[in-house]
C-alpha cells in the first residue's frame, strides 16, 4: 500500500479512538479540561495524568529502573514520517521499519506510533508535567504500544497498551534538529493539514542523558482519558530557541467549526491528583 493510503487508514483509525472529531473537547471554556468528563468519562478517573512530581517524595529503584534499549532509534531508514495539525499540535507519525523499546522495568516491547508537543503562550508555562513545581515552556510525548496488540488502536484501551516518554523543553541555544519540522510548518498552517517529511533518526531529538528519569501509572492527558499509559518523564532538558518556540505559537493554527480561527498554544491539561500513586525514579540529579 502507498504510504500515503497507509497513513490517511491509519489517522481515520487513531481520529475514531482518540475522540478528536469535531469540536467536541479544547483547552478554553466550556470545553476545556474541566468539562472532558462531561462527555468521556475516563477524564474523571483516579489514576489520570499529568501529575506534578515532587522529587522530595519520589521512590528510588535504580534496580528496578534500569536503561532503556531503543531499537531504530537512531536509523531514518525505511521508516516514512507524516507531519500532521491535528487542531490540538503538531504531530509526526511514523509508519515503516519498526522503532521499539524495552527496559525502563517494562515487561513488553513496545513500538513507536508518534510524537507530538504541548507549549503555551507564555515560557513559564507550555509543559504537561512539572518538576519542583515549575513547568517548561514546551513538552514532547514519544507515544508507543504494546508490541502484543495488532495495533495502536487496539492498544489504546488496554492497561498495558501504551507507553510515553516525555522530554521537557528549556530557551536557549537554536536547536537545528527541530528545524526537520519547524521548516514545513506553512505546509500545515490549519487543522488536518499534513505533508511528508524528510525522515530523520529520532535519537537526534533525545537529550545525550537517558539514565534520570521518572515512571508512573497514569492516562492520556486528552480525551478520552484512557487510563492506560506508563509515563517516563526524564531530567534532562531539551533546548529550543525563543525565534523557534515563536514558531509553535504563531505559524499552526486552530480553526473551528464556526469559521473562526486561533493559534494553537497552551495546549496543555493541568496537573491531575495523584491520589495513592507513586512515583518511582531512577536516580535522582544529585545521586
Amino acid at each position: 500500500m502507498p504510504s500515503e493510503e497507509l497513513w490517511l487508514l491509519n489517522h481515520d483509525l487513531q481520529t475514531t479512538s482518540s475522540g478528536n472529531t469535531g469540536n467536541e473537547w479544547g483547552y478554553e471554556g466550556e470545553i476545556g479540561p474541566s468539562n472532558w468528563h462531561n462527555n468521556y468519562p475516563h477524564c474523571a478517573g483516579s489514576r489520570q495524568s499529568p501529575v506534578s512530581i515532587r522529587m522530595n517524595e519520589v521512590i528510588v529503584d535504580s534496580n528496578w529502573l534500569g536503561p532503556f534499549t531503543m531499537r531504530g532509534y537512531d536509523t531514518r531508514d525505511n521508516v516514512c514520517m507524516h507531519l500532521e495539525n491535528t487542531g490540538y499540535t503538531v504531530q509526526v507519525n511514523i509508519q515503516g521499519e519498526p522503532i521499539s523499546i524495552t527496559g525502563g522495568g517494562l515487561k513488553d516491547t513496545y513500538l513507536v506510533e508518534q510524537f507530538h508537543f504541548h507549549w503555551g503562550r507564555l515560557d513559564q508555562r507550555g509543559s504537561e508535567h512539572d518538576i519542583d513545581g515549575i513547568h517548561s515552556p514546551m513538552e514532547m510525548h514519544i507515544v508507543h504500544y504494546n508490541a502484543k496488540y495488532k495495533n495502536f488502536s487496539e492498544a489504546l484501551d488496554k492497561s498495558d497498551g501504551i507507553v510515553v516518554l516525555a522530554f521537557l523543553f528549556e530557551v536557549g541555544n537554536h536547536n537545528d534538529h527541530l528545524d526537520h519540522i519547524i521548516s514545513h510548518f506553512e505546509e500545515i498552517p490549519y487543522r488536518d493539514n499534513h505533508t511528508l517529511i524528510e525522515p530523520f533518526a529520532l535519537r537526534e531529538f533525545l537529550p545525550k542523558k537517558l539514565d534520570i528519569y521518572c515512571r508512573y501509572s497514569g492516562s492520556l492527558t486528552t480525551p478520552p482519558c484512557y487510563e492506560s499509559v506508563t509515563w517516563f518523564i526524564f531530567y534532562e532538558t531539551i533546548e529550543i530557541s525563543e525565534e523557534q518556540l515563536h514558531s509553535f505559537r504563531q505559524d499552526v493554527h486552530q480553526n473551528f467549526d464556526n469559521g473562526t480561527i486561533t493559534d494553537i498554544s497552551d495546549d496543555f491539561r493541568p496537573p491531575q491528583p495523584l491520589y495513592k500513586r507513586k512515583i518511582y525514579c531512577s536516580k535522582k540529579e544529585d545521586d
